[in-house]
């Protein structure tokens, strides 16, 4: 467990995940550890790992642009297959009071196949939830585009506090039931310590095991 420090945001995240911090300078030495770490050993796997690293770097470099702290990726366990996903966390203005409430869903609200929004209250606070079909194209991919889960979810930890805007991701488009609940899970355990210091941002997880 890494200790957070103040103005942190702290959430808990399955063991099997890969945390990079986006305020970090060695972010691009990060990216190049996890994928040592996934990719080693193997002469056959050069041309993957190097456009894995490309890609990372690249996602990580336009996440920091605009404003992530923090990206978090399953990478599996203990030789298991991973169950592919992603999170980005960021902070952004706003607040989740009755009067941002209403502009954010007159916002986001659509009649569009797929997209669901809710808001409710939760240990982390007021959480507004939107649950949508997303697509991805990557250097991986070629020209294909895939399909694509994506839950956005804005947390208020606290009044007047910045607000938690997390973006989850994945291609498991059929699992959308198990994977939200396991979003909900994540977001449940979002914090902010000693939001006294809302200008702070470096980001810290604590990884449940």
């Amino acid at each position: 467990m890494t200790r957070p420090t103040p103005g942190t945001v702290a959430a808990l995240l399955p063991d099997d995940w890969a945390v990079i911090d986006l305020e970090d300078d060695d972010r691009l030495a990060a990216v190049e550890s996890l994928v040592d770490q996934q990719l080693s050993g193997s002469p056959e796997l050069t041309r993957l790992r190097t456009a894995i690293r490309h890609e990372l770097l690249t996602s990580t470099e336009r996440a920091a642009r605009a404003g992530g702290v923090l990206m978090a990726l399953a990478v599996g366990a203990g030789g298991a297959p991973a169950v592919p996903a992603s999170l980005t966390v960021y902070r952004v203005p706003g607040s989740l009071d009755a009067r941002g409430r209403a502009a954010m869903t007159d916002v986001l609200a659509t009649d569009e196949p797929g997209h669901t929004l809710d808001i409710g209250e939760g240990p982390a606070g007021t959480v507004l939830r939107r649950v949508r079909p997303g697509s991805a194209s990557t250097e991986l991919t070629g020209d294909h585009t895939l399909p694509a889960l994506v839950a956005d979810y804005w947390v208020e930890p606290a009044p007047g506090v910045q607000l938690v805007y997390l973006v989850f991701s994945s291609p498991l488009v059929d699992l959308r039931d198990q994977l939200v609940e396991l979003f909900d899970t994540v977001v449940a355990s979002v914090r902010v310590l000693d939001p006294s210091h809302p200008g702070a941002t470096r980001a810290t997880t604590e990884e449940d095991t």
